[in-house]
Protein backbone atom coordinates (compact mmCIF):
# COMPACT_ATOMS: atom_id res chain seq x y z
CA UNK A 1 0.00 0.00 0.00
CA UNK A 2 2.77 2.39 0.72
CA UNK A 3 4.64 1.71 -2.42
CA UNK A 4 1.31 2.12 -4.09
CA UNK A 5 0.98 5.19 -2.74
CA UNK A 6 4.39 6.48 -3.50
CA UNK A 7 3.63 5.95 -7.55
CA UNK A 8 0.46 7.70 -7.20
CA UNK A 9 1.65 10.70 -5.62
CA UNK A 10 4.70 10.65 -8.82
CA UNK A 11 2.24 10.12 -11.37
CA UNK A 12 -0.44 12.59 -9.94
CA UNK A 13 2.67 15.32 -9.80
CA UNK A 14 3.91 14.61 -13.23
CA UNK A 15 0.14 15.44 -14.26
CA UNK A 16 -0.12 18.38 -12.35
CA UNK A 17 3.40 20.05 -12.74
CA UNK A 18 4.26 23.02 -14.38
CA UNK A 19 1.16 24.29 -16.46
CA UNK A 20 1.05 26.19 -19.73
CA UNK A 21 -0.72 29.19 -19.90
CA UNK A 22 -1.89 29.79 -23.61
CA UNK A 23 -2.87 33.43 -24.45
CA UNK A 24 -4.88 35.13 -27.85
CA UNK A 25 -3.65 38.77 -28.69
CA UNK A 26 -6.63 40.22 -31.16
CA UNK A 27 -7.78 43.43 -32.19
CA UNK A 28 -10.55 44.04 -30.12
CA UNK A 29 -11.95 47.54 -31.25
CA UNK A 30 -12.06 47.71 -35.87
CA UNK A 31 -8.02 49.36 -35.37
CA UNK A 32 -9.75 51.96 -33.20
CA UNK A 33 -7.89 51.40 -30.25
CA UNK A 34 -3.91 50.71 -29.09
CA UNK A 35 -2.71 50.50 -32.63
CA UNK A 36 -0.19 52.13 -34.26
CA UNK A 37 1.13 52.27 -37.60
CA UNK A 38 3.80 52.83 -39.96
CA UNK A 39 6.17 51.44 -42.33
CA UNK A 40 9.54 50.79 -43.26
CA UNK A 41 11.70 50.07 -46.48
CA UNK A 42 13.68 46.69 -46.39
CA UNK A 43 15.73 47.51 -49.47
CA UNK A 44 16.15 49.68 -52.47
CA UNK A 45 13.41 52.68 -52.45
CA UNK A 46 9.58 51.48 -52.21
CA UNK A 47 7.07 53.06 -49.83
CA UNK A 48 4.05 51.66 -48.02
CA UNK A 49 1.36 53.01 -45.88
CA UNK A 50 -1.01 51.53 -43.59
CA UNK A 51 -4.24 53.69 -42.85
CA UNK A 52 -7.17 52.37 -41.37
CA UNK A 53 -10.48 52.98 -43.04
CA UNK A 54 -13.82 53.32 -41.21
CA UNK A 55 -15.82 51.18 -43.71
CA UNK A 56 -16.22 47.85 -45.62
CA UNK A 57 -13.98 46.03 -43.13
CA UNK A 58 -15.21 42.37 -42.13
CA UNK A 59 -17.20 44.19 -40.72
CA UNK A 60 -16.81 47.80 -40.35
CA UNK A 61 -13.43 49.23 -40.18
CA UNK A 62 -10.46 47.72 -42.14
CA UNK A 63 -6.86 48.57 -42.89
CA UNK A 64 -5.49 49.41 -46.09
CA UNK A 65 -1.87 48.38 -47.06
CA UNK A 66 -0.38 49.73 -50.23
CA UNK A 67 2.88 49.17 -51.04
CA UNK A 68 4.78 51.37 -53.89
CA UNK A 69 7.58 49.35 -55.07
CA UNK A 70 8.46 49.24 -58.92
CA UNK A 71 11.61 47.36 -58.83
CA UNK A 72 12.63 43.98 -58.05
CA UNK A 73 15.02 45.71 -55.81
CA UNK A 74 12.51 47.91 -53.54
CA UNK A 75 10.91 45.87 -50.99
CA UNK A 76 8.65 47.88 -48.58
CA UNK A 77 6.36 46.73 -45.57
CA UNK A 78 3.23 48.76 -43.72
CA UNK A 79 3.20 47.53 -40.02
CA UNK A 80 0.86 47.70 -37.71
CA UNK A 81 1.34 47.28 -34.02
CA UNK A 82 -1.01 46.43 -31.32
CA UNK A 83 0.78 48.27 -28.29
CA UNK A 84 -1.39 48.27 -25.38
CA UNK A 85 -1.27 44.32 -24.88
CA UNK A 86 1.78 43.48 -23.32
CA UNK A 87 2.73 39.81 -22.59
CA UNK A 88 5.92 38.34 -20.99
CA UNK A 89 7.94 36.77 -24.02
CA UNK A 90 7.18 33.58 -25.12
CA UNK A 91 9.84 30.51 -24.16
CA UNK A 92 12.63 29.67 -27.20
CA UNK A 93 10.68 27.70 -29.69
CA UNK A 94 6.92 28.14 -28.64
CA UNK A 95 5.06 27.88 -31.22
CA UNK A 96 2.47 30.31 -32.43
CA UNK A 97 -0.73 30.92 -34.77
CA UNK A 98 -1.17 33.70 -36.92
CA UNK A 99 -5.18 34.12 -38.49
CA UNK A 100 -5.65 37.17 -40.32
CA UNK A 101 -8.72 38.47 -42.82
CA UNK A 102 -7.08 39.82 -46.16
CA UNK A 103 -8.95 40.93 -49.50
CA UNK A 104 -7.60 41.90 -52.61
CA UNK A 105 -8.20 45.32 -53.81
CA UNK A 106 -8.52 46.72 -56.79
CA UNK A 107 -6.31 46.47 -59.88
CA UNK A 108 -4.41 43.73 -57.68
CA UNK A 109 -1.48 41.07 -59.19
CA UNK A 110 0.55 38.57 -58.79
CA UNK A 111 1.10 36.82 -55.00
CA UNK A 112 -0.63 39.34 -52.97
CA UNK A 113 1.30 40.53 -50.35
CA UNK A 114 4.17 38.88 -47.54
CA UNK A 115 2.85 38.80 -44.38
CA UNK A 116 5.17 39.11 -41.14
CA UNK A 117 5.01 38.58 -36.92
CA UNK A 118 6.17 41.71 -35.48
CA UNK A 119 7.02 41.37 -31.73
CA UNK A 120 8.45 44.47 -30.08
CA UNK A 121 10.58 44.87 -26.89
CA UNK A 122 12.27 47.85 -25.31
CA UNK A 123 11.99 50.54 -28.20
CA UNK A 124 12.85 48.01 -30.44
CA UNK A 125 10.70 45.94 -33.54
CA UNK A 126 11.61 42.48 -34.86
CA UNK A 127 9.87 40.90 -37.47
CA UNK A 128 9.85 37.25 -38.96
CA UNK A 129 8.31 36.56 -42.64
CA UNK A 130 5.43 33.68 -42.10
CA UNK A 131 4.55 33.56 -46.35
CA UNK A 132 2.28 35.20 -48.76
CA UNK A 133 -1.59 36.45 -49.24
CA UNK A 134 -2.03 34.70 -52.67
CA UNK A 135 -4.55 36.55 -55.13
CA UNK A 136 -6.85 36.88 -56.12
CA UNK A 137 -8.76 37.40 -52.72
CA UNK A 138 -12.25 38.34 -53.88
CA UNK A 139 -13.69 38.82 -50.91
CA UNK A 140 -12.73 38.63 -46.99
CA UNK A 141 -10.66 35.72 -46.91
CA UNK A 142 -9.20 34.51 -43.18
CA UNK A 143 -5.68 33.28 -43.79
CA UNK A 144 -3.28 31.45 -40.99
CA UNK A 145 0.34 31.53 -40.69
CA UNK A 146 1.94 29.21 -38.36
CA UNK A 147 5.24 29.25 -36.73
CA UNK A 148 7.81 29.58 -34.03
CA UNK A 149 9.29 32.26 -31.60
CA UNK A 150 13.08 31.75 -32.26
CA UNK A 151 14.91 34.27 -31.98
CA UNK A 152 17.13 34.09 -34.90
CA UNK A 153 14.75 33.80 -37.25
CA UNK A 154 13.57 37.83 -36.70
CA UNK A 155 15.69 40.64 -38.32
CA UNK A 156 15.22 43.90 -36.29
CA UNK A 157 13.55 46.31 -38.38
CA UNK A 158 13.53 49.45 -35.63
CA UNK A 159 15.36 50.50 -32.84
CA UNK A 160 18.87 50.68 -31.41
CA UNK A 161 18.30 47.38 -29.30
CA UNK A 162 19.64 43.74 -29.73
CA UNK A 163 19.87 42.23 -33.46
CA UNK A 164 17.31 39.87 -32.20
CA UNK A 165 14.47 39.90 -29.41
CA UNK A 166 14.77 37.70 -26.31
CA UNK A 167 12.51 34.08 -25.62
CA UNK A 168 13.08 34.20 -22.45
CA UNK A 169 9.86 33.80 -20.82
CA UNK A 170 9.96 37.65 -19.28
CA UNK A 171 11.11 39.92 -21.30
CA UNK A 172 7.75 42.52 -21.79
CA UNK A 173 6.91 42.30 -25.20
CA UNK A 174 3.97 43.40 -27.66
CA UNK A 175 2.69 42.21 -31.08
CA UNK A 176 1.64 43.07 -34.75
CA UNK A 177 1.88 42.34 -38.26
CA UNK A 178 3.50 43.94 -41.45
CA UNK A 179 2.43 43.12 -45.05
CA UNK A 180 4.34 44.42 -48.11
CA UNK A 181 5.92 43.01 -51.56
CA UNK A 182 8.44 44.37 -54.16
CA UNK A 183 8.20 44.77 -57.87
CA UNK A 184 4.26 45.77 -57.03
CA UNK A 185 4.59 48.80 -58.83
CA UNK A 186 0.99 50.68 -56.61
CA UNK A 187 -0.58 47.30 -54.71
CA UNK A 188 -2.74 47.33 -52.31
CA UNK A 189 -4.68 45.17 -49.98
CA UNK A 190 -6.92 45.22 -47.22
CA UNK A 191 -6.79 43.41 -43.31
CA UNK A 192 -9.28 43.19 -41.00
CA UNK A 193 -9.63 40.45 -37.32
CA UNK A 194 -5.95 40.32 -36.58
CA UNK A 195 -5.35 37.28 -34.09
CA UNK A 196 -2.53 35.61 -32.52
CA UNK A 197 -2.79 32.75 -30.57
CA UNK A 198 0.44 31.59 -28.73
CA UNK A 199 -0.92 28.35 -27.20
CA UNK A 200 2.13 28.18 -24.64
CA UNK A 201 3.65 31.11 -22.97
CA UNK A 202 5.03 29.73 -19.60
CA UNK A 203 5.21 31.60 -16.51
CA UNK A 204 1.97 32.18 -14.12
CA UNK A 205 -1.06 33.79 -13.35
CA UNK A 206 -2.31 37.93 -13.38
CA UNK A 207 -4.42 38.60 -16.57
CA UNK A 208 -3.02 40.51 -18.88
CA UNK A 209 -5.22 43.81 -20.54
CA UNK A 210 -6.73 42.49 -23.81
CA UNK A 211 -5.13 38.59 -23.60
CA UNK A 212 -7.51 35.77 -23.41
CA UNK A 213 -5.63 32.97 -21.18
CA UNK A 214 -6.84 29.48 -21.40
CA UNK A 215 -7.23 27.32 -17.98
CA UNK A 216 -5.23 24.56 -17.92
CA UNK A 217 -7.25 21.08 -17.82
CA UNK A 218 -6.06 17.26 -17.49
CA UNK A 219 -6.13 15.64 -20.86
CA UNK A 220 -7.84 12.55 -21.35
CA UNK A 221 -5.25 10.26 -20.56
CA UNK A 222 -3.82 11.83 -17.53
CA UNK A 223 -7.59 11.57 -16.13
CA UNK A 224 -8.13 7.26 -17.60
CA UNK A 225 -4.24 7.13 -15.36
CA UNK A 226 -5.33 8.72 -12.36
CA UNK A 227 -9.01 6.97 -12.36
CA UNK A 228 -7.09 3.75 -12.44
CA UNK A 229 -4.44 4.78 -10.05
CA UNK A 230 -7.49 5.90 -7.56
CA UNK A 231 -9.63 2.95 -7.84
CA UNK A 232 -6.20 0.83 -7.79
CA UNK A 233 -5.63 2.51 -3.95
CA UNK A 234 -9.41 1.58 -2.90
CA UNK A 235 -9.47 -1.65 -3.78
CA UNK A 236 -5.86 -2.40 -1.40
CA UNK A 237 -7.58 -0.28 1.08
CA UNK A 238 -10.82 -2.53 1.23
CA UNK A 239 -8.60 -5.39 1.14
CA UNK A 240 -6.81 -4.51 4.16
CA UNK A 241 -9.83 -3.99 5.98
Amino acid sequence: MRALRSGLAVVFLAICAGPAHAVVVSDCCDWASGWTFSSYTAAGAGTATATVEGSAGNPAARLNVTTVTPTPADTAYGTALLTTVSTAAPASGASFTLNIDALSGAGGFGQGQGILLLVAQGGSVYALPLGITGWPLNSFTTLAFSGSFTAASFTRISGAGPATPSFDGVTPTTYGFAAGNNMSATLTQYYDNFRLTIPSIGGGGGGVAGVTAAVPTLSELALVLLTLLLGGAAAVAVRRR
